[in-house]
This record gives structure tokens, sequence and C-alpha cells, in this order.
């Protein structure tokens, strides 16, 4: 029983130990997503351990246990990574020896060091995840945290409800701070140590391969790729056509992005044209989605001949960009001989039913290519073709499978069978992907642009016209580009929830309604915060005359800006300051001492309070009273712990004794 006393003995050293129990596993839970599951065991077995250690039914490793345990949380990050560097393998090895700390802690040092490594769990969360709801979730870690570094330093248990509001008061005095840095500290281009899961695949969707039945697969992903503000007027539906990727090469079975394209200067913006803001999701790929036709451009990107718009580096972390766009015509550049070639060229094997068919059309126009086109969507239109959401597996030749036996898919199937029977008619063509459509956000006054608007068109070369846009999918389901997905599959039973919007149980009404909400608060914060790149920091430098990429700016406009917040500190410290540094009741005493200077009596400066109110008392018996009131809400103001309805009543017993002890 002894032994056991001695065990649950808790030290003064170990003060804030709870609250740090309590912080580790709220700081470590966004990575239960991120890590595999044997770092999130380590971390839990070692805070039950550290736990059952604090209520003495267990006791601390030896040294040589912590060693191999160390070297084991080693052995198994390298067996996961096979590297202890970079944001996966990194995290997992701070988790691990934030766990191990756990069971070596013997003083409140160690406590302390503890609760800063808590602190840089917090950090690596935002290499995996910057939403909004991480950044509230790491406010409440951190606010955690704080709260058990002040229980430590208290030196006794304090309310936790002090902490509390100590804690947050301390994060509330930071903010400016944190403010400063985040506009003038310099930024880094893309995300810290790079990206966190190095995959050839693009986050969005959207490949640099497409072949029939691709984009529809995307159409169950509800996850946002693109938000868009315009400046002016907002263009209809109908000409929202959203150009990231051009293809021109095809093999028979799909189409591929072309490679290595010639840059070609821009237009530039001019009256009539459209402005727009848009802010892109990570794609893991270097292509930029532009409203077509795109005459002006961001800055860091460049514009290739087939309008295509690409990036120097691979989009890894959320990208704000403007543009301008020319809704009528895209620019009138020559078409090389070269290109004409590419343009034309279909495998020897490849649709030949397509082929005949296309062959008719131009025995039957001769040189007339508008009328092929005009004939092309004819045949879409007035023949039993369907767009639908499960488009059949086509086999053998896929262009005449679909063109003369299925007759059902989606935009893919379309735009890819037009471009072969243009090419087959000897008139270039291409295959265009990117967004359409979307969803209008009258709350944010923004356009939302899901995975799953994805969509596929034509473009054909015209010699009056140059390249021009065809987009089949008008000509066989028009509702599609002129309201949006939910126009053409709104009453569509197996289409997804969030395109029908109707005849949906009132829960699945609520979480759309929510999923609106919250992509509300993510263009809000990404459009202020994530979106503060190099680029934008260079603007906001260039307002005040100042170069982001000069150390001597930054070094003025960091001193600038933390001296111009001392300042204000100092000024509303002054404005706040009472004119009387002293306290209230002080400043009663000494308002009674000099009211009782005129009887001799005035108090000496090694008297106490209840022995000169003895001593007036004797003098003045007729003051007894009011005096031993003074006396004693003078001491409990002074010297006793009081909330704050508590000092109010004393303080107002201490007046009001003050106003009947008068002479």
């Amino acid at each position: 029983m002894g032994l056991l006393t001695r065990t649950w003995a808790r030290p003064p050293e170990l003060l804030g130990l709870w609250l740090l129990l309590a912080a580790v596993p709220v700081a470590a839970l966004p990575h239960a997503w991120e890590q595999p599951p044997w770092v999130f065991a380590v971390l839990m077995a070692a805070w039950l351990w550290r736990l059952l250690i604090h209520l003495g039914n267990a006791r601390l490793p030896a040294r040589w246990l912590m060693v191999l345990l160390v070297l084991g949380g080693v052995a198994l990050t390298l067996a996961e990574y096979r590297t202890v560097f970079g944001q996966q393998a990194g995290t997992a090895l701070l988790l691990v020896m934030l766990a191990l700390k756990l069971l070596e802690i013997r003083t409140q040092r160690d406590i302390v060091v503890s609760l800063f490594l808590a602190y840089f769990v917090i950090i690596t969360t935002y290499f995996f995840n910057q939403s909004i709801l991480i950044a509230g979730y790491s406010l409440l870690s951190a606010w955690l945290i704080t709260a058990a570094l002040i229980q430590v330093h208290g030196g006794r248990v304090l309310p936790f409800a002090r902490l509390a509001r100590a804690s947050g008061l301390m994060m509330l005095h930071a903010l400016p701070i944190m403010l400063i840095l985040f506009l003038v500290f310099p930024r880094i281009p893309g995300p810290i140590w790079g990206s966190p899961h190095d995959t050839p695949t693009g986050q969005t969707g959207l490949s640099d391969r497409l072949e029939p039945g691709d984009i529809a697969q995307l159409l169950e992903n509800e996850a946002t790729a693109l938000r868009v503000r315009f400046d002016g007027p907002v263009p209809a539906s109908s000409q929202q056509y959203w150009r990231a990727l051009v293809m021109t090469d095809f093999d028979g079975r799909g189409w591929r992005v072309d490679r290595g394209r010639p840059e070609v200067p821009t237009d530039g913006a001019a009256p009539g044209d459209v402005a727009y803001t848009a802010t892109l999701e990570p794609t893991r790929a270097r292509y930029l989605p532009v409203l077509d036709f795109p005459v002006g451009i961001p800055g860091q990107a460049r514009l290739l001949d087939n309008l295509q718009v690409v990036t120097p580096r691979r989009i890894d972390s959320r990208m704000q960009y403007s543009g301008h766009a020319r809704l009528d015509a895209p620019p009138a550049w020559p078409l090389s001989a070269e290109e004409r070639a590419r343009a034309l060229a279909l495998p020897a094997d490849a649709a030949p039913r397509a082929r005949l068919q296309a062959g008719l059309w131009r025995a039957a126009h001769g040189s007339d290519d508008h009328a092929i086109v005009r004939e092309a969507l004819r045949l879409f239109a007035q023949e039993p073709f369907r767009y639908t959401l499960r488009p059949p597996l086509l086999r053998g030749d896929r262009t005449d499978a679909f063109l003369f036996e299925s007759r059902a898919g989606y935009c893919e199937h379309y735009a890819s069978t037009l471009a072969v029977l243009m090419r087959a008619a000897g008139i270039p063509a291409r295959v265009i992907t990117g967004y359409q459509g979307g969803q209008w956000m009258e709350a944010g006054d923004y356009l939302r642009l899901r995975q799953a608007d994805a969509h596929a068109w034509t473009e054909v070369w015209l010699e009056d016209r140059g390249w021009t846009r065809v987009d089949p999918t008008a000509a066989i389901a028009p509702e599609r580009i002129e309201t949006g997905l939910s126009g053409w599959f709104g009453e569509d039973a197996d289409a997804p929830a969030f395109l029908r919007r109707s005849g949906l149980p009132w829960t699945v009404q609520w979480r759309l309604r929510l999923s609106d909400w919250h992509d509300l608060m993510t263009f809000r914060w990404e459009s202020m915060v994530l979106a503060f790149d190099p680029e934008r920091q260079r603007e906001l430098f260039a307002r005040f005359g100042l170069d982001a990429t000069d150390w001597r700016s930054v070094l003025i406009a960091l001193g600038g800006s933390l001296g111009g917040l001392a300042l204000l500190a100092g000024l509303l410290a002054l404005l706040r300051r009472p004119r009387d540094g002293r306290d209230p009741a002080q400043r009663a005493l000494d308002r009674l001492s000099r009211r009782m200077r005129r009887h001799q009596l005035a108090r000496e400066p090694h008297e106490t309070v209840a022995a000169y109110a003895a001593r007036v008392s004797a003098a003045r018996p007729d003051l007894a009273h009011p005096l031993a009131d003074f006396a004693r809400a003078y001491t409990h103001l002074r010297y006793a712990e009081l909330d704050t309805q508590q000092r109010e009543d004393f303080q107002r017993q201490l007046w009001r004794a003050l106003g009947e002890a008068k002479t």
C-alpha cells in the first residue's frame, strides 16, 4: 500500500500533464486520415501508457526500452516511406517521436518540450489540408496547448476557466502580428516540401488522354474544380466554355494532348471582353482552364498556338489568376501545312463506315465545308441518338460502333465522333476538353464548376473563320449547354443528387444546402488567404512602391508594419490607462487620510488599515462604524481572491463607508 500511495502521489513539477494529455490527441487527430494506421496506433498506445503511469497503474519505461522504441519508430518509418524526410515521412516520424516523448516525461521541462512538439504537429496539418475547417480546428488545438503552457508556468493548479481566458487573450493579441507576417514574409512558390501525394494522376479528373467514357465517369464527382468571379456581366451558360486541354493526335481509340506547341502572343484585352478571376484547385498538371477564347492570360502563364494555356510548373496548390476572353471568335492565325496534316490524320484502319459517310457528304456538297458540318450536326439531331449517363461499352471500332450501332453516349462520344467525321471529309478537326456550365452561387456571386461539369467539344478549321467551336452536344442535348447539367439531368432518377435538386429526401436537401454553404466559405477563404501567392504579394508591395523580391523592401515593410502596430498599441494603452495609476482601494484610503489630516489623524506609512481605523475610531467614536466597514472592504479588495461580482460589491461598500466617514 505504501508503494501504491507513492505511485499515486503527483509531484508538483507535473502541473499541466492532464492538459497535455488532452491536447496531444486533439492536435494529432487530423493526421488520422493522412498517415498509415500504425502511426496513430503508436501514438494512442503511448498516450494510454502515459495515462496509466499518471494514474499510478504503470511505471516509466527503462532507458534501454526507450532506445529500442525510438529505433523501432525510425525503422517503421523507413519501411513505410523508404526515407525519414518529406511531408509524409517527416510527419509520421514527428508523431512517433511525440508519442515516445510522452513516455519519458519526468520533469516540467519534459512537458514543455512535448507541448512544443504538439505545436509542430499542428503546423504539419497544413501540409495535407488547408481548408477553413482545418484552420478553425488548428486554432482550437493551439488554444488548448497554450492553456497547458500557462498551467505549467502557473506554479499552482489554476481554474480551467482562467487558463482558457488567458490562452484566448494571448492568441487574440498575436493575431495582428500573424497578419503582418502573412502579408509581408516572403511567399514560397508552390507547397512546402513539394507535393503531399507525388503521383502522376491529376486531381481534377481531366487527363491528357481521352477515350469514350472517360468524362462520363466524372459525372458522379461533385468536388469543386474551379471557382470564378466575373468583373462585369456574367456570360450566358451557353457561352461558358472553359478550355483546358487541346487534343490533336488520334490513334483510333482515343485522343492525346498536343506536345511541344510553340508559344504565341496574346491580343490583349479590349472593350467588350469578359474579365474574370478564377481560383483553381490543385490539378497536378500544367494546364490552366481559361474562358474561350483567351485574349488575356496570367503573367506567369504561356499561350500556345492551339489556344491552350499552360504554366511553367505543375499546379500543386490552389492558384488564383485573372484572365480576359473574347466570346465571339478566336484569333485568326494561319494554319501551317504541318498543323493541317496533324489535324487531318487518321489511322489507316480507323472508322471505315464513318469514312464512307463523310465521303458521301463531300461528294454531295463539294468544297462547302460549312454544309458538311451542318450535315453532321443534323445527323446527331435527327437520328435516334441519346445523351446518356450510362453509355454502353463499345466493341470493335469505337467510332463506327457509336455512330451506327449504340448511338448512346456522353459528350466525349459525340466530340470524338464529330472530329473523326470531319477529318474523314478533309476538314481539319481536334477535340477540346475542359468545363462547361456550372452552378451559379447567388450568395457569393461566383460560378462554381465541379468535376462533374467536365466537358468535351470539337473545333474544326474553316477557311474563312479559322478554328471554330462546334459542340455536337448542343445538337443532341441543348439543355445541357444552355442550363448546365442540372437542366438536362434534373429529372433523371439515375443522376447524382447534387444535379437533381428536386424530389429528394429532406436530409439530402439539407446536405446539399450545407455543401453550398461550405463551398461559399471555402471560396471566401481561398480568395482572401490561400490564393495570396507570390504574384499577389508583389502586387501588394507595388502599391507602396516596394519590391517583394528585394530583402530591403521586405525589411522596410516588416519594420514599418510592426512599428505601426507598436505605436497603435501604445496609444490604446494610454487611452485605456486610468488617470490615477493606483487601484480604487488605495485611492480611497489616501482620500480618507487626507480628510483626517485636518484633525491630526493622517495615516502613518507603517500603519495597517485596521490599526489606522482603530486609532481614528478612538479619537472619533462617531466614525467607528463606517471606519470598520471601510477597513473590512479594503482588506477584501486588496488581499482576497474575488470574482467580478464580489469585487464590485466591496467597491460599493468601500466608497459608501468613505462617504459616511465625513468630518
